[in-house]
């Protein structure tokens, strides 16, 4: 009785592969999910380019975390790095995959959240849902970490969102990879600092700083992704 999932229903995950399997077929994707269907359908390891920075490094231990099926993963650098292509990798296989998976800005996030506040009736028992969409995936790529506002209502929903994933990831049951812009962790706020640093991740690889060239400036000129 003391797990949080007692008393709560869950979809079977073969019906969840059946609606992924139709949502891809006529390309009508839930767009929470972050990604086209085309990037669902095409996003693999292999696309993240080996030997232009720390990209392929990035991606061998996302790739880890992602078999592993659990964690809390903390990609960190400046632009041009290779991160937001590899968390959305990650989301495109874990759907594949038929698990709940989904890859955002945070910002984007906590936009969805507040808009709980847009019903007519029901707003707290709407905002309850829509944070338990977000922290019940079993894979949840964050991007632009760095690129939210800071008003005391979006530090309260950023916590209570953060510290829920970290639980998940404690507990085993789910996967968070987070990336941001920053040059040292010293730049997150103490909370988070303190649990992305957490030896049971970071211990294992799963706190990634890099710092190789922009690899953007060497982009092939048709690639899409």
């Amino acid at each position: 009785m003391g797990h949080p999932k007692f008393g709560k229903v869950e979809r079977c995950r073969y019906a969840q592969s059946r609606d992924i399997a139709a949502h891809l077929s006529s390309g009508n994707v839930d767009p929470r999910i972050g990604l086209t269907a085309d990037e669902i359908r095409n996003l693999n390891w292999n696309l993240v380019r080996k030997g232009v920075n720390q990209a392929d490094q990035a991606c061998t231990t996302t790739r880890k975390a992602f078999e592993d099926g659990h964690g809390l993963l903390f990609l960190y650098g400046g632009f041009g790095q290779g991160k937001s292509l590899i968390l959305k990798v990650a989301v495109a296989t874990a759907v594949r995959a038929g698990k709940r998976a989904a890859y955002a800005n945070l910002a984007g996030v906590l936009d969805d959240i507040r808009s709980a506040y847009d019903e007519r009736e029901n707003k707290m028992t709407e905002l309850v849902r829509r944070m338990e969409w977000w922290t019940s995936l079993d894979v949840l790529a964050i991007d632009e970490l760095d690129k939210v506002g800071q008003t005391d209502w979006a530090k309260e929903r950023i916590f209570q969102l953060l510290d829920l994933l970290y639980q998940r990831a404690v507990r085993q049951e789910a996967l968070t990879i987070i990336a941001a812009n920053y040059h040292s962790t010293d730049e997150l706020s103490g909370y988070l600092k303190s649990r992305i640093e957490d030896n049971r991740f970071a211990g294992n690889g799963y706190l990634l700083h890099l710092k190789g060239a922009d690899g953007r400036k060497s982009m092939p000129k048709n690639w899409k992704y």
